[in-house]
């Protein structure tokens, strides 16, 4: 193994030391220097988010109300639907009791009304009421 040659520091001559020191005519003159922006506020921001805040709060208490408005008015609807179909019913039951044979022939004889001997038809066309496929 070789051994590297070992470096010597390099020697600066001394007027060459003294060159590298700075002078006093050397030194840089002094500037006044600007001062650092002020740091702007946080109250345009803060107002901003506490606006943003209270529309959306608002917004939803007007969705809210118009949801219940809603529900209120379909449970309305519901019971008036419920109560049309009870009416209906009682409406059918009542017609198909009243449309019953002996019901009519109760009500016609009230009008005066007397059954016929013989069955016949009324022809649309011509206006005229067959009996027993003959006309009458």
């Amino acid at each position: 193994m070789s051994a590297a040659p070992l470096r010597r520091p390099r020697t600066v001559p001394a007027s060459a030391r003294q060159q590298a020191t700075p002078t006093s005519r050397q030194r840089p003159e002094l500037r006044a220097v600007s001062a650092p922006e002020q740091a702007r506020s946080l109250a345009p921001f803060a107002w901003s988010c506490l606006a943003v805040i209270l529309g959306a709060m608002l917004a939803v208490l007007m969705i809210n109300t118009a949801m219940s408005q809603g529900a209120y008015e379909r449970r309305d609807l519901k019971i008036e639907i419920a109560q049309l179909h009870q009416q209906r019913a009682s409406l059918i039951s009542e017609l198909e009791a009243n449309s019953s044979p002996a019901l009519l022939a109760d009500a016609a004889a009230e009008l005066g009304m007397q059954p016929h001997q013989q069955m016949g038809f009324v022809s649309l066309t011509d206006g005229l009421v067959l009996q027993q496929g003959g006309q009458g």
